[in-house]
Formats: structure tokens, C-alpha cells, sequence
């Protein structure tokens, strides 16, 4: 690996601090870099030191992308890589993140693994979003942890008709609607009480959301189905997120079609710590009462 692309989360001075050093090593192990022209500003990055090239561009040509910040900076990340077929690695700099898997202390000993070819490369299923109208489909978005459906600013419920295969399955009220991925299971579907799928798995979860109706509990259905769904009633402000980062407003009449992509995203992990490490580590299931982490960067002659 040759050629790394850095995607940094711009808000956190963290992840800049990082992105600079991170780059400066990468020169010493004779890497070629790539950065945004954001990044190299906010991290004064020298010309000499990487290249530039705008965020969608970024996987072009890469053998690696490195994204330093959060797992929405991933998933953000995800959508701009998905075309070139890149592996992307997640460093998590300071909250939990099931993504950004491998922690800022953990970067550099784990970048020379990977260097070594001591790693897995795993494809993650992403779906592909799709919204119907009478003028004809007017979105069409991948989306790697899940498609919400919900009121804007007024805390209402909702009614829609839920089809898998063309299949009538249910009708729901209920404060809106989650369609997830395996790696959308550790996201907001289980804030909603959804189940926690190992991302190896060929499954779909249906999620409604604080449902009126007790039974209506999330499912998991095969991941070849095609899930469709119709709002029935006429309200106002209602939104389909994709990925918690872009809202497309519904309007009366509109058919949401949800199905498994045609693309995968390439995540590299160590062949030394599995799904169920993972889990562990991020949801401190081992963890006393009382445990305290250490968010703080390591100092550069630690290495």
C-alpha cells in the first residue's frame, strides 16, 4: 500500500492535530499522501508533503483511505470512496464509534500491520434508496447504515404501509421508520430497540419507531428483498434522512423503495480482533463502574 488518502473531520482539532503528524510519518515510511485542501489549511500541511484533491475525488488512485474523526466522518467518507472500490480503515478519535474501530493510540501500530499485509478486508452491505413519485423516481442515494423516515419539527406519529416484495406486511403508526443495515444495527436501530446483527450477515432490519401498537416489533428479513413503504395520511413535515446526513422532504403519494446495493464498502480490520471484541470494547460490556478511558494523544516521540 502505496498511496494513502486521509479524510479528517474538520470540526475536531483532535483529528487536524492527528491528520499532521499522521502525514508527516506517512512521509517517513515513504507513502505517497493525498488530503483535502480543508484538511492540509486546517492541519498546515505542506505541498511537499501530500497532494490535494477534493473530498470526492479522494479514494481516486489510493491503495488505502484513512479516516480520522467519528462514524458519521465514515460514513460521510463511504459515499466518496464507494465508486473507486478502496479499502477504508477507521480511527476513532475519542467517542464511540463502531466504525472507526481502531483508536488514536492503537493508529500507528496498527498501520504497520497493515503495511505488513497483517490484515482482513471485510465488504459491508450498503442499500440504495430510491423515492417514487407520479413525475417518476426523484432520489436515488447508497446508504450504508440505515434509511429513517420521520416528522420534522412537530413530535407526531406517523402512518405508513410497509411491502416486502411487493408483499403487504404491516401498517404502523408510529413515530417514524428505520431501515437498516447489519452495520446500521449498532446505530440508531438499536437506540430504537432493534436487534445487533454481525455485519457478516445478509439481512435487512425493519424498524418502526415507538410504535402505537406494541407488537409492531423491528424484523429482519433476507437482504435479496425489496422493502417499500407509503405514508397514508396527509401531514406536513415529514422527512426521509439517509445515514443521519441528508433529508429529502416526502411529499403525498411518494413510494420509498429500499433495497440491497449493488456495491459494497471495503473496511479493513485486524485479523486479530473480531466482531464480538468490538461490541465489547464499544459498548463497555467488560468494562467496573468507575472505569475511566484516556482520550488524550499520544506524544509524537511515543511511537
Amino acid at each position: 500500500m502505496n498511496s494513502i488518502g486521509l479524510v479528517t473531520k474538520l470540526s475536531d482539532p483532535m483529528a487536524i492535530r492527528a491528520t499532521s503528524e499522521l502525514t508527516e510519518w506517512l512521509n517517513k515510511q515513504h507513502r505517497r499522501v493525498t488530503v483535502t485542501a480543508e484538511a492540509a489549511k486546517a492541519a498546515n500541511i505542506s505541498p511537499k508533503l501530500a497532494a490535494i484533491k477534493p473530498l470526492e475525488d479522494i479514494g481516486e488512485g489510493q491503495d488505502l483511505v484513512i479516516v480520522l474523526g467519528g462514524d458519521g466522518t465514515f460514513i460521510g467518507a463511504a459515499r466518496d470512496v464507494l465508486r473507486w472500490k478502496v479499502p477504508v480503515l477507521g480511527v476513532n478519535m475519542g467517542r464511540l464509534g463502531f466504525l472507526t474501530e481502531v483508536s488514536y493510540d492503537e493508529m500507528y501500530d496498527n498501520l504497520k500491520e497493515v503495511f505488513a499485509g497483517h490484515y482482513n478486508v471485510e465488504d459491508r452491505m450498503m442499500l440504495t434508496a430510491f423515492i417514487r413519485r407520479e413525475s417518476g423516481e426523484v432520489l436515488s442515494h447508497h446508504v450504508l447504515n440505515d434509511v429513517v423516515a420521520h416528522k420534522g419539527h412537530l413530535a407526531r406519529m406517523m402512518e405508513f404501509q410497509v411491502s416486502i416484495n411487493g408483499q403487504h406486511v404491516f401498517t404502523s403508526r408510529a413515530d417514524g421508520l428505520i431501515v437498516a443495515t447489519p452495520t446500521g444495527s449498532t446505530g440508531y436501530s438499536l437506540s430504537a430497540g432493534g436487534p445487533i446483527i454481525h455485519p457478516r450477515l445478509d439481512t435487512i432490519i425493519i424498524n418502526p419507531i415507538c410504535p402505537h401498537t406494541l407488537s409492531n416489533r423491528p424484523i429482519a428479513v433476507p437482504g435479496d428483498g425489496q422493502i417499500s413503504f407509503r405514508l397514508t395520511q396527509n401531514e406536513p413535515d415529514r422527512l426521509l434522512t439517509l445515514d443521519g446526513q441528508t433529508g429529502v422532504p416526502l411529499l403525498d403519494g411518494d413510494e420509498i423503495v429500499i433495497r440491497k446495493s449493488d456495491r459494497s464498502l471495503r473496511v479493513i480490520h485486524s485479523p486479530d480482533r473480531n466482531y464480538y471484541d468490538i461490541l465489547r470494547k464499544k459498548l463497555h460490556w467488560a468494562e467496573t463502574v468507575g472505569t475511566k478511558r484516556d482520550l488524550s494523544l499520544r506524544p509524537a516521540d511515543d511511537r
